[in-house]
C-alpha cells in the first residue's frame, strides 16, 4: 500500500493526495455529480441514456486504473472494495434522486452500474466485496467508510481542518440528500468495546470528530445500527460492551456518554428499590422464623394464646352483665305496669 502522505499547512490541499483517495484519486464527488446530473438533465430533451451510461464507464476505468497502479497487497482489498461500494453508491444516490428518470431507466442504470463489480482488476474476493443495495446498507457502508477514511486523512485533518470538512460535505451531500428523501432524519448509533458514537447520520459523515484508530480497525456493519427513532437508539445501549481501559476519549461522543450515564443512573436506581424490597423481605422472612420455631415465638403464641382466652372470659362475662341488666330492667317494666 502507498504509505500515507504528511501534511502541514505550508502544502495545499488537495482531494487526490488524501489516503482515502487511494482508489478514488481522479474522482471529485462534487464535479462528477455535477456532470451526471446535466446528462440526466438533458434526458429530458432526447429520451437517451446512453451519454449517462457512457459517464458511468468513464469514470469506472478510471477507478480501475487507479487499482492497478495502487493496490499493491492483498491487504489493500478492503479497502479498495470500500471506495468502489463508495462509488456504486453515490451513482445509485444521484440516479435514483432523479425525477427526470423514468423507473425502468433508473433500475437500467443501476443494473448497469452494478455489473462493473466483474470488472475490477486484481480483488481476488469479488463476491465478498459486493455490498448489499438497499438503504440501510448504504447509510451503514457511508458510516464505516468514513470513520476508516477519517484515520487514513488524519494528517491531513490537522494542516487542513476547514479545508477537509469543506471537501466532506462535497463527498457526502449526494447521498445524504437522497437518504432524507426516504428517511428525513436519520439517527445513527455506533458501538463496539471501542467505540461509543449517537447522533445525526449528516452530522457524522460531514464531522472531523471522530479520528479512531483502535475502534475504526475493530468496527462492522454489525456495530451501526439506523433509525429514525434516537430513543430506540438510545435504549439499545450496551453497559457490557463499554471498556474501563479505554481512554481514546475522541472514540465516545457526548450524546453516548450522557446517555450511558443515564441508563447506568436508571440501573442503579432499580438495582436500589430492588434492594430495598429484598431486604424487607427477609426482615419479614426472619420475623416468620422467629414467631414460628424459637423460644421468643413460643413465648409470645403463649402471651397471645392468653390474652385471647381474656378477652374471650371479659366477653362472657360482659355478655352475661348486659343479659341480667336486660332481665332486670323487663323486670321493673313488667312490675310498674302491674301497679298502675
Amino acid at each position: 500500500m502507498v504509505k500515507p502522505s504528511m501534511c502541514t499547512r505550508s502544502g495545499q490541499f488537495e482531494n487526490n493526495k488524501l489516503q482515502s483517495n487511494l482508489f478514488l484519486q481522479k474522482l471529485s464527488a462534487n464535479n462528477y455529480s455535477e456532470e451526471l446530473n446535466q446528462l440526466i438533465d438533458s434526458y429530458k430533451s432526447n429520451n437517451k441514456a446512453t451519454q449517462i451510461i457512457s459517464k458511468i464507464d468513464e469514470q469506472f476505468k478510471k477507478i480501475t486504473d487507479d487499482i492497478n497502479t495502487s493496490l499493491i497487497d492483498d491487504s489493500d482489498e478492503i479497502k479498495c472494495c470500500r471506495d468502489i461500494n463508495y462509488y456504486i453508491d453515490l451513482v445509485s444516490a444521484i440516479v435514483k434522486s432523479s425525477k427526470i428518470l423514468p423507473k425502468h431507466i433508473q433500475d437500467n442504470l443501476i443494473s448497469h452500474v452494478e455489473q462493473k463489480w466483474n470488472e475490477v482488476p486484481k480483488v481476488k474476493h469479488i463476491d465478498e466485496c459486493k455490498g448489499k443495495i438497499d438503504l440501510d446498507s448504504i447509510s451503514k457502508r457511508c458510516i464505516l467508510k468514513q470513520l476508516h477514511d477519517l484515520v487514513e486523512d488524519k494528517n491531513f485533518i490537522r494542516g487542513f481542518p476547514d479545508e477537509y470538512e469543506k471537501y466532506l460535505i462535497e463527498k457526502w451531500s449526494k447521498i445524504i440528500a437522497y437518504t432524507n428523501i426516504f428517511y428525513g432524519n436519520l439517527f445513527i448509533k455506533i458501538e463496539n468495546d471501542s467505540m461509543g458514537i449517537i447522533g445525526p447520520y449528516s452530522d457524522i459523515l460531514n464531522s472531523t470528530d471522530y479520528i479512531c484508530d483502535a475502534g475504526s480497525r475493530k468496527l462492522n456493519l454489525d456495530d451501526i445500527t439506523i433509525s429514525t427513532d434516537i430513543d430506540s437508539l438510545i435504549n439499545t445501549i450496551s453497559l457490557e460492551k463499554i471498556s474501563a481501559n479505554d481512554s481514546n476519549r475522541e472514540c465516545y461522543n457526548k450524546t453516548y456518554i450522557d446517555m450511558l450515564k443515564k441508563k447506568t443512573s436508571d440501573i442503579q436506581r432499580v438495582n436500589n428499590h430492588l434492594s430495598i424490597g429484598i431486604a424487607l423481605l427477609g426482615f419479614t422472612l426472619i420475623l416468620i422464623f422467629l414467631y414460628k420455631f424459637s423460644p421468643l415465638g413460643s413465648l409470645l403464641r403463649r402471651f397471645a394464646k392468653k390474652k385471647i382466652e381474656i378477652d374471650e372470659n371479659m366477653n362472657e362475662e360482659e355478655i352475661s352483665e348486659l343479659y341480667d341488666n336486660s332481665e332486670n330492667e323487663r323486670q321493673y317494666i313488667s312490675y310498674n305496669s302491674v301497679s298502675q
